[in-house]
């Protein structure tokens, strides 16, 4: 595992980068910070960027105060912060503020906490601001009741700003025999040095996640062993049942600690909602929203199928063939998910950086090279996607003696590719075919 970084000195602010982690004793492990996202409606798959910022505020008893804890989670992805050089120290500086505001039911301000605070990267950082966040945690003590927290974030330099808001219920955990706290959603899961290190996922997007893990504590005010069945479900927006099981606990007095895992390959774009309730007499315990969204995609497509056929300059004719032999809807959706999740770079994360890459190439070549076909089904397009920007383009016009032609250098792949416009219309064809030795196709 990398450094553990700490930011600004701020025991409730942490800067985190891939790899950071960092103790929360009040839960009892190790807790890494994600990364870093709606139900197909008539086939509609539509390119999300990331949000301005995130939070999630989740309610657990605690000894302390007498009154249940309050933990908001907030998450503001450094891409979208605006960096100045600071030429003094040679690092880039970014500057928010935020405030968090909590109400009660009769319109009390019963939080109003305003914040100044700064990040600070390097050059090299720089270059990986989507892959950086900052991380923050802040915890409040409230009574039981119905509550209004909201969020405000505001980047200085920009002076971008966004509020969001959430209702808040606060049970009395004292009254009941047995009792949940809300549900953390979590990213990755393992141990070291005898801890469990956890990544949450505050934007509550499980993207390419291969796995979703659940975080929750039971609460037992007996004096008494209890053992219990309880059944979780995962369903739609269509309250279609995706995924459901059992989890079955001895739960001693005072606080349990659980980890849970659900499944999600068969959980396509869509929204969803997961209820965790006692199997015998159907009582719902605790319940979360949660999302699978693709992110930084530069594509708004009324057609899937549109979006498998220009896989073909990535996938092998055999996993084209496995994806188009799907039927078609769900099942078609979820093999276009699983491919995609076996060449993500990152695993774990909401980003898949290659698929974002890729069809970021099919926009530009759309842009560039369309005539009477779309751009990336030409011979220019083609080539762009596969290698990227050429090093050098040399360019040759039409003269008495010659056809247009151009000339593509790669010089750190070692490769050169000639077009020539043969119908003198802008249908630049290659002169010599590309050999895939990865699949053993020629392309023309």
């Amino acid at each position: 595992m990398k450094n553990i970084l700490k930011f600004n000195l701020q025991p409730d602010t942490f800067f985190k980068t891939t790899h950071f982690a960092f103790h929360l004793l009040l839960l009892g492990f190790v807790l890494m910070p994600s990364f870093l996202h709606s139900q197909l409606v008539d086939k509609t798959i539509k390119g999300n960027e990331n949000e301005f910022f995130y939070f999630d505020p989740m309610i657990f008893y605690s000894s302390q105060e007498f009154k249940p804890r309050l933990d908001v989670y907030i998450e503001i992805p450094l891409e979208n912060l605006q960096f100045k050089k600071n030429y003094d120290t040679k690092m880039y500086d970014a500057s928010i503020n935020y405030t968090i505001k909590i109400t009660n039911s009769t319109n009390e301000v019963v939080v109003n906490e305003s914040i100044s605070d700064f990040v600070t990267t390097d050059k090299e950082m720089q270059k990986n601001l989507d892959e950086s966040a900052k991380f923050i945690v802040k915890e409040y003590y409230l009574n039981p009741g119905n509550y209004i927290i909201e969020v405000s974030l505001t980047d200085i330099n920009t002076k971008k700003d966004k509020v969001i808001s959430r209702n808040l219920t606060v049970i009395d955990y004292t009254k009941k025999d047995l009792s949940f706290s809300d549900i953390m959603l979590v990213s990755k899961l393992k141990e070291e040095n005898g801890k469990k290190v956890i990544t949450p996922l505050v934007d509550k997007n499980i993207g390419n996640l291969k796995d979703l893990f659940l975080f929750f504590e039971i609460y037992n005010s007996k004096n008494e062993n209890l053992t219990n069945i309880f059944s979780y479900k995962v369903t739609d927006n269509k309250n279609k049942i995706i995924e459901k099981g059992d989890f079955t606990y001895t739960i001693t007095p005072g606080i349990n600690k659980h980890f849970e895992k659900v499944q999600t390959k068969n959980l396509v774009y869509g929204d969803y909602k997961l209820e965790i309730s006692d199997k015998l007499n159907g009582e719902i315990f605790a319940s979360k929203e949660f999302f699978n969204k693709m992110i930084g995609i530069p594509v708004n497509l009324k057609n899937l199928d549109l979006l498998i056929d220009q896989m073909i300059y990535i996938a092998t004719s055999d996993e084209m063939d496995k994806i188009r032999s799907s039927s078609a809807g769900d099942a078609r959706q979820k093999s276009f998910i699983e491919f995609w999740k076996s060449k993500d770079p990152s695993p774990g994360t909401s980003r898949n950086e290659l698929m974002i890459e890729y069809y970021k190439r099919i926009n530009t070549a759309n842009e560039r090279y369309s005539h009477y076909i779309d751009g990336w089904k030409t011979d220019m397009g083609m080539v762009y996607i596969i290698f990227g920007e050429p090093n050098n383009i040399e360019r040759y016009p039409f003269t008495e003696n010659t056809k247009p032609y151009e000339i593509w250098d790669f010089y750190s792949l070692n490769k050169q590719f000639v077009f020539v416009d043969e119908s003198g219309f802008g249908d630049y064809k290659l002169t010599n075919p590309i050999w895939d030795e990865e699949r053993t196709k020629i392309r023309y």
